[in-house]
Parts: structure tokens; C-alpha cells; sequence
């Protein structure tokens, strides 16, 4: 049974969301996609700056995995964010591998839009594993750092504005697999390819 604790400003840490054989599940599907150096988002366009980010990264689509997710996490969600009412995940997922001496500096996520008009507006991130020291996800707020560190199988949810890092790994190999929470517009909402939360909540009375 997940286990949600708020540790202020939007940020939320689920625990015991996926097993470890998730994890290893994941894991493995990652793997064998085959992991590409990281880039980031510039003014100029799209870059490999190491100095920034010298991860890994697998970017892939699963309307499949999305359904996965969100059956485990949707009722632990805000509801309504920013006047907007939650929708389901983003299918585009990203694995990220970092090794010893891997990092992804300062930056805030920037959202993705539907041509529906959704949105997303938090981030999502499962951890797969434990075997590393360092590799916290740190945020700062106004000048105070937050440091959170989930463990295997954990969810941390958070509003994409934040600034934030994902420290130095000193020791190990830290893997996540990311999505992202979708609003729906504020008028004119469609109809989600994702169950309710009604309908998760009737599922899970069932069980």
C-alpha cells in the first residue's frame, strides 16, 4: 500500500508504489532500448552540453505504461492543479541512467501540450533502484535547498516550475523512468483515454 508524504511546496513522495521486480522490469526495457547521452532544451535549440548534463537518457512512448502508471498513482494526485482538472500521464517516458560522476544541473521541466489543449504541469519520477550514493533530487526554493531521495519503487511528484537538480551521483548507478501529470484546459475539456478517479475508486473498493 502506497504511503504519501508531502514535503511542502507541491512536492509529494509516494512509497512502495512498484515492486522490485518493477523496478527490474523497467530496468531491463531500458536497457535494451539502449541508453543515448542526454541533451538539454536552449534558446538555440537542442544541445549536448556535458557541463550541464552528462547523463543518460532512453525517450520512448507507451499509451500502455501510462495506463500502468496512472492505475497506481491517480488517486494519490491533485485532482484540480492551477484551476485545471488532472487528465491522465503524459505517454512519452524517459529513462534516465546516472553513473558515478553523473549529474543534471539547475533547471525547471517545461510542460508539454496537447493539441486538445491539455497540459502538464507536474512532474513524475519512479525510482527503480538503490545501489548509489548521492544523486538526490534537490530543490530550491527561494534559496533553501530541499533534498529528497526516494527509495526503490517510490514515486515523487512535483510542479514543473521548481528549480531543481538531480546531484551528483558519487558512487553506483541511480536509474528513474519519468512522466509527466496532464490538466485538462480550463474550458472546453475533452474526454481522457484514462479511467476516472471515480472509477479507480470503484475498482479499488472491489478488490
Amino acid at each position: 500500500m502506497a504511503t504519501l508524504q508531502n514535503l511542502g511546496h507541491g512536492i509529494n513522495r509516494l512509497s512502495n508504489v512498484f515492486s522490485p521486480t518493477d523496478s527490474r522490469r523497467f530496468i531491463a526495457q531500458a536497457e535494451g532500448f539502449g541508453f543515448q547521452p542526454a541533451t538539454v532544451n536552449t534558446l538555440t535549440g537542442v544541445k549536448l552540453e556535458t557541463e550541464v548534463r552528462n547523463n543518460d537518457r532512453v525517450i520512448f512512448d507507451s499509451a500502455e505504461l501510462a495506463q500502468e502508471v496512472w492505475k497506481r498513482v491517480a488517486l494519490d494526485l491533485p485532482p484540480v492543479w492551477m484551476g485545471r482538472g488532472i487528465a491522465g500521464l503524459n505517454e512519452r517516458f524517459r529513462f534516465y541512467r546516472y553513473a558515478q560522476n553523473q549529474k543534471f544541473d539547475w533547471h525547471v521541466d517545461g510542460p508539454f501540450e496537447r493539441s486538445n489543449g491539455e497540459r502538464s504541469l507536474l512532474t513524475l519520477l519512479i525510482y527503480l533502484g538503490a545501489e548509489y550514493e548521492g544523486g538526490e533530487t534537490t530543490f530550491d526554493i527561494d534559496g533553501q535547498l530541499i533534498e529528497v531521495r526516494g527509495d526503490e519503487g517510490d514515486v515523487v511528484i512535483f510542479p514543473h516550475r521548481l528549480r531543481h537538480r538531480g546531484s551528483l551521483v558519487t558512487s553506483g548507478t541511480k536509474y528513474m523512468l519519468r512522466s509527466d501529470v496532464m490538466y485538462f484546459p480550463l474550458t472546453g475539456a475533452s474526454t481522457s483515454s484514462f479511467p476516472s478517479l471515480d472509477a479507480l475508486r470503484a475498482m479499488t473498493a472491489g478488490t
